[in-house]
């Protein structure tokens, strides 16, 4: 009997593709979760010989990622750019943040958030996308990953890790997130804690169609971040999955653009839930 029901959920982000007798999975993964998919996710692991993800999560890579961030003398100041009265209340409301932002394992580990002044403290001096991940993981104040935890959960059991891009690659997709989209979605703080909860309830009913449809502000939500890498995914998935027993994990923004690809190359596409 399992007396914390709500310790972990069912994870509906599950699809397996198939073709010509022979079949992987393709799993849509929330960043950042306030929930552990522990079981389901160490099901898909067992049963694959290899595990893509979307890039390098080994603590040496993260830190380089966390480096890079956090040099951004040479892009705009989201700081800069902020209504005053929008620092002081994103201020007002981290004030009580303190500790490492998450404990997903993520490169935002390496950040220590610290309690006063928190923009001034992390959004000066850094490139505009570690502005808006710093505050919006302080934010959301969630203690998971998906892809963090499937990772380590395939590194434990000895499979094969691979990776469908660099961390250069990573870099460059979220230097090109425009900085606007940043900015404005800054200026929307007072929406927040809405997008938050329906973030959350989306990604559980297992419809990434309607995630995409309550994420059209989120800056991530972008030619750089989606529209030029789906077909990068597509062809790295593909190419393992006609291979060898995959399990492939992905953003869930990236999953209609890549199921689509998959369907359209005469794939069988059935969502799962383990």
């Amino acid at each position: 009997m399992n007396l914390f029901p709500w310790k972990e959920k069912r994870l509906r982000t599950v699809w397996r593709v198939e073709k010509n007798g022979t079949g992987s999975f393709l799993v849509g993964t929330a960043h950042f979760s306030p929930y552990s998919f522990r079981k389901a996710l160490t099901g898909l692991v067992q049963g694959s010989e290899t595990v893509l993800f979307e890039g390098p999560l080994d603590q040496e890579s993260m830190a380089g990622v966390a480096l890079y961030g956090s040099r951004g003398e040479d892009t705009p100041s989201v700081y800069d750019s902020l209504d005053p009265a929008v620092i002081r209340e994103i201020n007002r409301q981290l004030a009580n943040r303190s500790g490492p932002i998450t404990t997903a394992g993520s490169f935002l580990d390496l950040i220590n958030v610290k309690t006063s002044g928190f923009l001034e403290e992390h959004a000066r001096g850094v490139r505009p996308w570690m502005a808006f991940f710093t505050t919006w993981s302080a934010f959301l104040n969630w203690k998971h990953s998906m892809d963090v935890e499937a990772f380590h959960i395939a590194r434990k059991l000895g499979k094969e890790v691979g990776y469908l891009e660099t961390i250069e690659d990573q870099l460059a997709a979220l230097d090109g997130i425009p900085f606007d989209r940043i900015v404005n979605y800054f200026h929307r703080f007072q929406h927040w804690n809405v997008h938050k909860e329906l973030f959350a309830k989306v990604f559980i009913e297992g419809n990434p169609q309607n995630y995409l449809s309550i994420t059209g502000e989120f800056p991530t939500r972008c030619e750089s971040i989606i529209g030029k890498r789906d077909p990068i995914f597509f062809r790295g998935i593909k190419a393992s999955f006609e291979k060898r027993q995959t399990t492939a994990f992905v953003g869930v923004g990236h999953i209609p653009g890549i199921r689509k690809m998959f369907l359209d190359e005469e794939y069988r596409v059935t969502q799962e839930w383990p």
